[in-house]
């Protein structure tokens, strides 16, 4: 009955027990929510506070970021006219340029064209003075041919003519001559027939006689035939001079002919030089063309190359304004304005007015360049102050929540908000003497504020 009563008892004790705890527990909870909740509303208004502070600050930086855009935007619309008056100067230019080259080129086509026509009038002028001077030494080397072969015709009618005519007279003067002595002869030998019938002694002496004169007609016959050969000899003779007449006409022909042929050949020779210089005049008048073509061709490529640059200009340029966020810094520290004025006091060395000179071209270009580096370094410092304000927002909330959390990790390390207090005999059992009716060590969380 007793160990009943006590175990029954114990069961009450236990329950009774469970449900305190479960009391204090649930006290425990609201008054740490109170608490925390106090403690989350104050940070919540740091927060708050802080948070309107930033987002002050962020409008501020807004509306010196749009000032300086509309700055930046009145820039570069001065700028982008500048530049496209400098474009407009430029084209101005290269249409100058063009139309000064054209009509460069049409005064160099029409002078080439002047000098050609003039070359070939020239040209034909002197061609056809070679024309009528070569048919003039023809037609002259003809008639002199002519006379010269009618001449020569004439010359040998005539020698010919004269030489029938001396040996008809010869033969004739022989005959006549020969006839009056055959008669004579006969004459004589018929008086000698007679007188030798007369008489012996008168025929012996008119033998003698006859003798004698047959042997002086033999004489004068052989000197008639030497004539004759004489004449024949001359005959011959009027025949070879006859024929180196006719050599030396042939010959004189000849060089005539070759004279001719060369004069034929200078006129040839004439033409094919005139055929090439038309040829070569023809093919510098197609390189010309061509080359004036060429040119043309890269003018029209240098034109399209211009209007090409100037529409990816016009794209640049509206993708800038889109797209590019520029970041000028026109608040300058004091520090900064004293260096200036510092500087601009002191005078200038040669070298650097050559490289202020130098420099000016890109001055859009450097401070483009350093508004961005200053827009890096402000968005560097930001970052470096947000993660430190996030690093340090991290460590209020990892305490916080390490506040409201119970866990053995929370509970070994040292926590501001939490006081562990353990109820405890004074002098525990081992565990295996202890009583079953023993009461369990109950650990309390205080809250201390």
């Amino acid at each position: 009955m007793l160990t009943q009563f006590l175990k029954d008892k114990l069961q009450k004790e236990e329950q009774n027990s469970v449900t305190n705890q479960y009391k204090l527990t649930e006290k425990w909870r609201t008054v740490f929510r109170q608490v925390c909740a106090d403690e989350l509303r104050r940070d919540i208004a740091v927060l708050s506070h802080t948070f309107e502070r930033v987002v002050g600050h962020k409008d501020s930086i807004i509306k010196c970021l749009l000032c300086d855009l509309k700055e930046t935007e009145q820039q570069s619309a001065q700028v982008l006219c500048s530049y496209v008056q400098c474009v407009d100067q430029l084209l101005d230019h290269q249409k100058g340029r063009v139309a000064s080259l054209e009509r460069q080129w049409s005064r160099m086509l029409e002078d080439i064209g002047k000098d050609l026509k003039s070359e070939r009038k020239q040209i034909l002028s002197r061609h056809e003075k070679e024309c009528k001077y070569l048919e003039e030494v023809n037609f002259a080397i003809d008639q002199y041919y002519s006379e010269v072969d009618s001449d020569v015709r004439q010359d040998f009618q005539s020698t010919c003519v004269d030489i029938e005519n001396r040996n008809t007279e010869e033969r004739n003067t022989l005959r006549v001559q020969l006839e009056g002595e055959v008669e004579l002869l006969w004459l004589q030998v018929q008086h000698t027939i007679w007188s030798y019938k007369e008489s012996t002694e008168d025929q012996y002496v008119a033998l003698d006689s006859l003798l004698a004169h047959d042997k002086l007609c033999a004489d004068e016959i052989e000197v008639h035939v030497k004539k004759l050969y004489k004449l024949q000899e001359s005959i011959t003779a009027l025949r070879a001079r006859l024929g180196c007449t006719k050599k030396e006409c042939f010959s004189a022909l000849g060089g005539l002919r070759a004279v001719k042929e060369e004069v034929t050949l200078q006129g040839q020779q004439l033409k094919v030089q005139m055929c090439t210089t038309r040829v070569r005049d023809k093919n510098h008048l197609f390189g010309l063309v061509k080359h004036c073509n060429a040119a043309s061709k890269k003018i029209q490529a240098i034109i399209l190359k211009g209007e090409r640059l100037l529409r990816l200009m016009e794209v640049c340029r509206r993708l800038e304004k889109e797209r590019e966020k520029v970041y000028y810094c026109t608040s300058q520290s004091a520090e900064e304005q004293v260096l200036l004025k510092t500087l601009c006091m002191e005078p200038m060395s040669e070298e650097m007015v050559k490289n202020i000179q130098e420099v000016s071209s890109l001055e859009s270009f450097w401070q483009r360049y350093n508004t961005a580096l200053k827009e890096r370094l402000c968005l560097q410092q930001e970052q470096a102050w947000l993660s430190e304000q996030n690093k340090h927002l991290r460590t209020q909330l990892h305490g916080f929540l390490g506040g409201i959390s119970v866990c053995d990790d929370v509970l070994r390390q040292s926590n501001p908000l939490l006081v562990v207090t353990r109820l405890q005999g004074l002098q525990e059992p081992a565990p295996q003497e202890r009583a079953p009716y023993a009461r369990r060590s109950i650990s309390v969380v205080q809250l201390t504020l």
